[in-house]
């Protein structure tokens, strides 16, 4: 396999990018969970956007006086968060919890053919579109040793009125270890915008649900 592919950064990479939680403060709110994109950041706070769902309107946070580093403006990240109205999924203020990374990358384009994209089974909680991304919620092997985790478009059916896509998971012989949560979302644009896409097939090689493809539909 070639260095294309995107190596997973950290399958340990959960903690919190920042954290507004207080150990010694009880709170029977319920908060809310969704991987978004980190518009902006600075001083006066930080606006995160997303689509909950498929092509569901677009809705934007905002979190006064919430600052991130700069270098993930354009990121995708896990959220969790209050909304200040109590109103799930409208724009407006929220109170975040916690800002963790995920694994962000774009689609790659090749002929699966000549890849061995199932070489090591995924736990898959749940896959879903939110709008032009695929986010994915699964437990992977731990290992600290990078391993290739990428989508992958067929490029002998991108031009197809259904694309077909891979979930591509090898972790290049590391042993076998304990399970860890991993969150991801991947940039669909290049093979979502071809005018013969009607939808895409992601085939996945899950230990969990025991289904391979999963089909999202424009």
């Amino acid at each position: 396999m070639t260095r294309y592919l995107s190596l997973i950064l950290s399958l340990a990479a959960m903690q919190a990018l920042l954290s507004c939680s207080d150990d010694d403060t009880y709170s029977d709110e319920a908060f809310l969970s969704d991987i978004v994109t980190v518009e902006s950041t600075g001083e006066e706070g930080s606006c995160f956007t997303f689509r909950r769902y498929g092509d569901s309107p677009l809705v934007t946070l905002t979190a006064p006086g919430f600052q991130l580093d700069g270098k993930y403006v354009g990121k995708r990240v896990l959220l969790r968060y209050y909304p200040e109205s109590g109103l799930p999924y409208t724009d407006g203020d929220i109170r975040p919890l916690a800002v963790s990374p995920v694994n962000c990358d774009t689609t790659v384009i090749r002929p699966v053919e000549r890849y061995d994209w199932n070489a090591d089974a995924v736990f898959l909680n749940s896959i879903w579109r939110s709008g032009n991304y695929i986010n994915v919620h699964l437990r992977a092997v731990y290992s600290d040793k990078p391993r290739y985790f990428s989508l992958m478009v067929d490029s002998l059916t991108l031009t197809d009125a259904v694309p077909q896509v891979y979930l591509v998971h090898n972790t290049l012989g590391a042993p076998d270890s304990y399970m860890k949560e991993v969150y991801a979302s991947f940039d669909i644009t290049n093979v979502w915008s071809q005018g013969s896409c009607d939808g895409i097939e992601v085939h996945v090689n899950d230990s969990n649900l025991k289904k391979e493809i999963y089909t999202f539909n424009k």
